[in-house]
């Protein structure tokens, strides 16, 4: 995992960061690792720190990866690129350093 990626979820899901995780591995081991970080940043990015959303948008990504990133990196409905998760959270000032 990613270092930002993982402090994202830190930040982002509290107490229910552990189970972020887990979900995350979980995905990216039945996947065999074919999602790349950016659809692993646009998934965390929508669940917006909500273990069901994260679940519901896991799905979402196994169905089909690209409405993932359609919702976490465009405007609608102009559908106008607004965000690059090939880029980290940090770069995208979408996280805080952790000290």
């Amino acid at each position: 995992m990613e270092v930002d990626v993982y402090q994202k979820i830190k930040v982002d899901f509290g107490e229910g960061a552990a189970d972020a995780r887990k979900l995350n591995e979980e995905l990216d081991a039945k996947t065999k690792g074919l999602f790349s970080s950016r659809v692993i940043r646009a998934i965390i990015y929508l669940a917006n720190g909500s273990v069901d959303q994260l679940k519901s948008t896991i799905e979402l990504a196994r169905n089909d990866w690209r409405d993932v990133l359609l919702q976490a990196e465009y405007s609608y409905p102009e559908t106008q690129r607004i965000r690059d998760f090939e880029k980290t959270f940090h770069e995208l000032n979408l996280v805080k350093t952790l000290t």
